[in-house]
């Protein structure tokens, strides 16, 4: 899979769920496209790459124990400095 940000949010919960992609893989995935795009577009204050890195690795872990918690469980997320 060349572009795992690309899935939409349903695919991506599929394939961390079956095995087939992740959560470290596709957040690695998106880290890379915000290096890449975010210094023309701007859109990130605070990234918190190495808690995101955390997090992932503990979902890889609890999904592989067959712990899935749900469509989302391994799916990284960005919010809206507002909120």
């Amino acid at each position: 899979m060349s572009r795992p940000y690309h899935l939409t949010i349903a695919e991506a919960g599929a394939k961390l769920r079956d095995g087939a992609l992740s959560s470290v893989a596709l957040t690695e995935a998106y880290l890379d496209r915000i290096a890449t795009i975010d210094r023309e577009l701007n859109c990130f204050i605070t990234l918190m790459a190495e808690e995101a890195r955390e997090a992932a690795e503990e979902a890889d872990r609890e999904i592989a124990a067959g712990c899935w918690e749900g469509p989302l469980h391994g799916v990284p997320i960005g919010l809206k400095d507002i909120y």
